[in-house]
């Protein structure tokens, strides 16, 4: 009886433990998952990069601007 009963708790641990892990994906959502993902991120380093853009093009236009005043003769 004990060995039937050891047998019952072992499995059932056994059954208990499995049961806790993650189940797997199938392709289709863990594709689709991937694409969430990548596509915020790209959003993101887009956001940045035309941040980056901007201030860039501001300075160097106002650095441009100023070049072409202050060799103006008449101005």
């Amino acid at each position: 009886m004990k060995k039937v009963l050891s047998s019952v708790m072992a499995l059932s641990l056994l059954a208990i433990l499995q049961s806790c892990g993650q189940k797997p994906m199938d392709p289709a959502a863990v594709a689709a998952k991937v694409d969430s993902l990548a596509a915020a991120k790209i959003d993101a380093a887009t956001a940045t990069a035309i941040t980056e853009c901007e201030t860039r093009m501001a300075t160097e236009v106002k650095f441009k601007t100023d070049s072409l005043v202050n060799a103006n003769p008449n101005g």
